[in-house]
């Protein structure tokens, strides 16, 4: 019998084939759509979380206590080796790094202002975060006897520097004198990060410690896990080896960025409950109109013994091909235009500059998630399914004789 039903249906639908192909591929459009904004938009929001994780705060940040409020260097994590061999053998961890961290001035000769030092091992962040990736002009290298240093593009822009410029750093040692060293420009980083674009220094840890008088204890640590999903259970046991010490997740760190997040799920909700009723309405106009159309073929089934149900279930059918079949093409087209920019990027360098000033790169890979399609797929479901509950209260309330004698 349902094999009956859909055969009948299908004929229906056949024979009204431009409107039914109308309704396709309109829900096939307006998927197509979704799934593109959700992919980019999406896209964009991890790779400014992503950056961040990368460039600076890791999956998860150690500080000593007091430190992120009143950054000093007397407030420095001192256990490092005891916090390094958990971290070693802990299975979670993918890689870690450690940074010494001071603000101080950076002066040219026109201009100077305030910025954020950090003495780093290049290799280390290279295994960690691929740091080299975000060089924009210059090298990868702190050059001879480690005399250069590594800066932000806009903070190069706001110094009027180029590769080989020379900066003085000043800084306040651990002694509370103030220490200063001429370095010259190696290189300039564009991490997207706009709190590290605008303010940071990096230089070799060891000249980082000499400038500032440490030698021993870094301002941070940061750490990488293999799988996000686990950064809770370890954040969880190293607070509680190290009750002393404050330790972060990037989210407690960066708050803007995951709110981001949150603002982009509410935002594809927004976008699936307009799907959804530009499919309910689709398919509500088609189905109202082919129910009156054929008022007088129901009439004369009904006469003939055929149960409501059984119409009922015809007229059910009709309804989900059109929202399915919109719904697989609009799946469909969605998926590979999702691939496309997954692999090729959506290049928006014409509007570098914009982008430059929030922090975004300008080419967005775009991201794919099943959850896309499922919602996707439950909310046709539930419209196709609300969609043919008034005709067919049109048509029940239909009297067989009346419709019969139509002409």
């Amino acid at each position: 019998m349902f094999r009956l039903t859909c055969r009948v249906a299908w004929a229906s639908l056949v024979r009204r084939r431009t409107r039914s192909i109308v309704v396709v591929m309109m829900i096939a459009v307006s998927l197509w759509g979704l799934f593109t904004m959700e992919g980019i938009y999406g896209g964009m929001t991890e790779q400014m979380i992503n950056s961040a994780i990368r460039s600076d705060s890791g999956h998860i940040s150690i500080f000593a206590e007091g430190y992120r409020l009143d950054p000093d260097l007397s407030r420095q994590v001192n256990n490092v080796a005891k916090i390094e061999s958990q971290l070693v053998h802990a299975p979670h961890v993918s890689s870690y790094v450690k940074r010494l961290k001071q603000d101080g001035l950076v002066a040219t000769a026109h201009y100077s202002r305030g910025v954020s030092i950090i003495g780093v091992n290049l290799l280390a962040e290279e295994k960690h975060g691929k740091l080299q990736g975000y060089i924009f002009k210059g090298e990868f290298s702190f050059g001879r006897k480690d005399r250069g240093a590594i800066i932000g593009f806009k903070l190069a822009r706001k110094l009027h520097v180029r590769i080989g410029s020379k900066i003085i750093l000043s800084a306040q040692d651990s002694h509370g004198e103030v220490s200063s060293v001429s370095l010259r420009v190696t290189g300039v980083l564009k991490t997207y990060n706009m709190a590290l674009d605008e303010n940071a220094v990096f230089l070799a840890e060891k000249k980082a410690r000499e400038l500032l008088a440490v030698e021993e204890g870094v301002s941070q640590l940061a750490i990488i896990l293999h799988n996000d999903s686990q950064v809770a259970e370890l954040q969880q046991k190293l607070r509680s080896l190290f009750p002393s010490l404050e330790i972060l997740r990037w989210d407690e760190l960066y708050p803007a960025l995951l709110q981001s997040r949150v603002m982009m799920d509410g935002f594809n909700l927004i976008a699936s409950l307009l799907v959804f009723c530009v499919a309910a309405l689709g398919i509500f106009g088609v189905m109202l109109v082919s129910v009156l159309e054929r008022l007088r073929e129901f009439g004369i089934m009904l006469a003939i013994g055929t149960r409501f149900s059984q119409i009922r279930n015809i007229v059910f059918v009709e309804s989900f091909f059109l929202g399915f079949i919109g719904c697989g093409f609009g799946s469909l087209f969605g998926a590979g235009t999702l691939y496309f920019f997954k692999v090729k990027g959506l290049d928006l360098s014409l509007f570098s500059d914009a982008f430059d000033e929030f922090g975004m790169d300008a080419v967005i890979y775009a991201i794919i998630r099943p959850s896309y399609f499922i919602t996707a797929f439950v909310a046709v479901s539930f419209a196709t399914f609300l969609s043919v509950l008034i005709p067919l209260r049109v048509l029940k309330k239909s009297k067989p004789i009346e419709a019969i004698n139509q002409v």
